[in-house]
């Protein structure tokens, strides 16, 4: 009797540990498995990332331009490598904070420049806030309110026509319905490498995309949130309503030249056993008439549940755009804007004499043609 308890133990045992061993992409086609994590990357949207992005390579190819000839090509190669871009931050989707703190880099050896520009998104009530310490320098104006970041808010009026809630709601939908649409041969399963060792990922997926593939899949993104927008709208007609806005941007997308036909861009997702994207390392080739180039974008994702921000702003540690002493040379642009005038400069412009007409030296001398002819 006992015997038979221990195996009964036993088996349910190794029930509870195979039903442990599924994971949300056993069984998953490579297509369906990337639908799956970019739908629940989306949901699980409290996380911090760090991203790298540069040139592999830069070099412009038009026959019969002096920026293809071998030296300065040489050094535009040069100085496209040597320049990187690496952001850092956090996303708390549920509450509507973003953190990024993009840094421009310029690296070689015995040499190196940056600048760092962090900023804060607040859903909430759509401002916009910056650290401007990287600019001060020039703007002596904001020295005056040294360590503090500068807010920007979007009026209420536009602010109330963004149904942000709504499409995030809808994203997971607009994420799978897009993905869904593209062409499953574009999805591949990888064996894993090294840096899947590294970040402890379990799957390795690859998403091989061209120009028109890239094309189609933000644009069907778009258009699902553009329907979102429009069925929220109070007045559909609006030309600053956020369907708007989004159709604008679909403008531009559908707007790019057919030179970049050659693109192509290669992604690998490293997943986790449970699902999560832990990174994204992506190759970009160019190529163009004029130019091609080889970049890449590597991302890396972690914190998840749990996004650690670097600035907690309070109000002491904010100042309003609006509140802020504008240089004299911004002051003009500003008034101009506004409507307004300056009205010491109207004073000296009502006392100012007059200048006196001058007849245009045409008229003048069709005068002097008539006299001649009268004459004769």
């Amino acid at each position: 009797m006992i015997r038979m308890k221990l195996a009964a133990a036993a088996a349910l045992s190794s029930l509870a540990l195979l039903a442990g061993c599924a994971t949300p992409l056993a069984g998953k086609t490579p297509d369906e498995a990337a639908r799956k994590v970019m739908v629940q990357n989306w949901q699980n949207a409290s996380y911090n990332f760090d991203a790298q992005i540069g040139f592999d390579k830069l070099a412009f190819s038009g026959k019969d331009s002096k920026l293809a000839e071998p030296e300065i090509a040489d050094t535009i190669d040069q100085v496209g490598r040597s320049i990187r871009i690496q952001v850092s931050g956090a996303l708390d989707a549920p509450t509507g904070r973003l953190e990024a703190i993009p840094e421009l880099r310029f690296e070689r050896r015995n040499l190196l420049a940056s600048v760092k520009v962090p900023l804060q998104f607040h859903a909430q009530d759509m401002s916009l806030l910056v650290d401007p310490s990287a600019v001060d320098l020039f703007l002596p104006s904001l020295r005056k309110q040294s360590g503090k970041f500068i807010r920007a808010k979007l009026p209420a009026d536009m602010a109330a026509k963004m149904p942000l809630k709504e499409m995030y709601q809808a994203m997971p939908q607009v994420i799978d319905q897009a993905y869904a649409a593209v062409d499953k041969q574009a999805f591949s399963f990888q064996p894993l490498d090294a840096y899947a060792g590294e970040v402890g990922a379990r799957y390795k997926l690859r998403m091989t995309l061209n120009h028109e593939q890239e094309q189609k899949l933000t644009l069907q993104m778009l258009d699902g949130l553009a329907k979102v927008a429009r069925e929220q709208a109070k007045q559909p007609n609006d030309k600053l309503s956020a369907e708007a806005m989004i159709r604008l941007v679909q403008g531009f997308v559908s707007a790019a030249p057919a030179s970049f036909g050659k693109n192509l861009t290669v992604s690998d997702i490293y997943v986790s056993r449970g699902g999560d994207l832990l990174a994204m390392r992506q190759q970009i080739h160019i190529e163009t008439p004029e130019f091609n180039g080889d970049a890449y974008v590597h991302t890396r994702y972690s914190h998840y549940g749990k996004p650690q921000f670097v600035y907690q702003l309070g109000e002491s540690d904010i100042v309003d755009y609006d509140k802020l002493e504008l240089p004299k040379w911004l002051k003009g642009a500003d008034k101009l804007v506004s409507g307004e005038h300056d009205e010491a400069s109207d004073e000296v412009a009502a006392a100012a004499p007059a200048e006196p007409y001058v007849q245009p030296q045409i008229k003048s001398k069709k005068k002097k043609q008539r006299k001649a002819r009268r004459a004769q």
